[in-house]
């Protein structure tokens, strides 16, 4: 199961954008697209900050988020690695 401060693959797109999920709803996915996100930001995730990244990402203005059905995406292997 999907949940907030995850990183997924939308499939349904044939540019596969990874995206962060803010807000599960029934069998949809409130995400913001990791591209818009600012590296610090980025960085954050890969600490393990997923909570505090969430809320600040919902509270933002500057940053559009998209609902997406859950079938439509996979999770995303993009922040494995060292920071």
């Amino acid at each position: 199961m999907t949940h907030p401060g995850a990183i997924v693959v939308c499939q349904a797109l044939d540019c596969r954008p990874h995206m962060l999920v803010l807000n599960v709803e029934d069998d949809r996915l409130r995400t913001a697209l990791l591209a818009d996100l600012a590296s610090e930001t980025v960085q954050r995730l890969r600490r393990g900050h997923t909570k505090p990244v969430v809320q600040a990402v919902l509270r933002a203005d500057a940053i559009e988020t998209y609902w997406v059905p859950s079938d439509d995406v996979a999770p995303s292997p993009v922040l494995e690695g060292p920071p």
